[in-house]
């Protein structure tokens, strides 16, 4: 999807593995993640993660990656040949509510900002469980986008934009905070949770990562906010990041579970 700013997907895939990278490295570590080891990565992207982690498991693993969008698949094969890993780590076009790999296959599977746009949290996290050998590891990192906040005296505009963002524009918005629950209702064990809180200190950049050029287009059409109130957000978010004093932050969420052995 394109922006009204000409964002394209990897833009913005890029933008936010910049601002999470110590979150992606802190996943790897709650995956267990061991020399020798599978794994899939579901909604892999440009390779944004699979690169990573087959600099971990090395030559005698295997990294899968999976991903609906066939541009995105080309960037990361492309990107797995350039980095000389291309003989352990593969990227298959595939949806993960229905994965083409094997049951039990996979020492650990993680999913990142792929839940968000879920049709079916619940499938897509029964599927990472089927593909996970007994006693590995499923991780799922996501966004409650509910808790996305700009510093600005403008709180009507910009509860009223956040809540039509969170409920109309975002599959499944409020995902972050109903992964636990998720998670308690499979088959996993061992079911721990971490927060990952994430600041932006630059406007374009943040609209860039929420992709709000979209929402505002959609809650004018709808209604909920005119031109002239957006104007004024505008105006007063550009003057803030002039004077290097624009803020916003979200918090996002990490949950793994170990597949029983039994």
């Amino acid at each position: 999807m394109a922006s009204a700013n000409n964002y394209s997907p990897s833009d913005y895939l890029l933008s936010i593995a910049n601002i999470v990278s110590k979150y992606k490295k802190r996943t790897y570590e709650l995956m267990r993640i061991q020399p020798g080891n599978k794994v899939l990565d579901v909604g892999c992207g440009p390779a944004t993660d699979t690169i990573s982690l087959a600099s971990i498991v090395g030559e005698t693993g295997q990294v899968v990656g999976v991903d609906i969008d066939k541009e995105q698949i080309m960037h990361a094969n492309q990107k797995t040949l350039d980095a000389g890993v291309n003989k352990w780590v593969s990227h298959y076009l595939g949806d993960g509510h229905c994965l083409s790999l094997s049951s039990d296959h996979f020492d650990s599977v993680r999913s990142e900002r792929v839940f968000q746009h879920s049709t079916n949290p619940h499938q897509l996290l029964q599927e990472m469980i089927r593909v996970t050998k007994p006693g590995g590891w499923a991780l799922v990192f996501d966004t409650d986008w509910s808790t996305m906040s700009f510093d600005t005296s403008l709180i009507d505009i910009e509860q009223k934009l956040k809540k039509f963002h969170v409920e109309k524009a975002t599959k499944n918005g409020y995902i972050g905070r109903q992964l636990y629950g998720i998670f308690q209702q499979s088959m996993l064990e061992d079911i721990y949770v971490e927060l990952a809180p994430s600041f932006i200190l630059d406007y374009q950049i943040s609209r860039q990562i929420t992709w709000f050029d979209e929402t505002e287009k959609f809650a004018l059409e709808a209604g909920i906010v005119s031109p002239i109130e957006l104007e004024k957000m505008h105006a007063e978010l550009e003057r803030s990041n002039a004077e290097g004093k624009f803020f916003s932050a979200i918090l996002q969420m990490i949950v793994v579970g170990r597949k029983p052995l039994g």
